[in-house]
């Protein structure tokens, strides 16, 4: 009678495929993302990524939509499936090039078979993206994989030549070019919100011996 009851118990644990059932309780999240009016975040601002992190979670959720209006309205994404407890909710609208514009975060606590939502105010950040050309002062064409650096940011020339360096603070920055093929250099420029375009920038290859004058930014 014992082996009976053991292998009714066990039989109950066994899914079709032979394994162990293993259930794991979740709910529904949904996230109002609020943009303020136009004055407070700008429209390049056009998308907004939102993340979910927390107990459960070995990687985070993450879903990105569309802003509704150039004047403001909040965006709503839904997250399916997410595992029971604590949550960290953050939204990030960017522009397009991916540059922090506004952030906002929520915490809250996901209840098994349960409908949760939380919302997000988002606030404007000081962040701005830094746009530029890379030219070889020598052959007029694009200098590419030239490393551009403002503070911790960098970014690298494309094949025309164009660079884009994101997230980096407004205020005063060292501009600092560099590449085994070109001269190393630095010079102060001055970072505005939302967008800096330093325009052309001209690249000394290593074997010529001086300089050209940069352009004033």
């Amino acid at each position: 009678m014992k082996w009976f009851v053991w292998i009714l118990a066990l039989m109950t644990l066994m899914g079709c495929g032979g394994g162990i059932v293993q259930k794991v309780s979740s709910g529904l999240l949904t996230v109002v993302v609020r943009f303020p009016p136009q004055r407070a975040i700008p429209p390049e601002a056009q998308r907004v990524r939102v993340q979910v992190t927390g107990q459960g979670l070995t990687q985070p959720l993450e879903q990105i939509a569309e802003r509704p209006y150039p004047e403001g309205g909040e965006v709503r994404v839904i997250f399916r499936n997410v595992p029971v407890g604590p949550k960290t909710v953050s939204a990030t609208a960017e522009d397009r090039y991916g540059t922090h514009r506004a952030i906002g975060t929520a915490e809250t606590n996901i209840i098994a078979n349960q409908t949760t939502t939380v919302a997000i105010e988002l606030a404007l950040t000081n962040l701005a993206s830094v746009v530029g050309r890379i030219i070889n002062i020598r052959t007029g064409q694009p200098a590419v994989n030239v490393t551009i650096r403002l503070g911790d940011r960098q970014g690298v020339s494309q094949t025309d030549g164009n660079f884009v360096v994101t997230n980096v603070p407004e205020g005063s920055h060292t501009l600092t070019v560099s590449s085994p093929e070109y001269r190393s250099y630095s010079k102060d420029v001055t970072v505005s919100v939302p967008l800096t375009d330093l325009g052309e920038i001209f690249a000394l290859p290593q074997q010529l011996m001086e300089p050209p004058d940069q352009p004033e930014f």
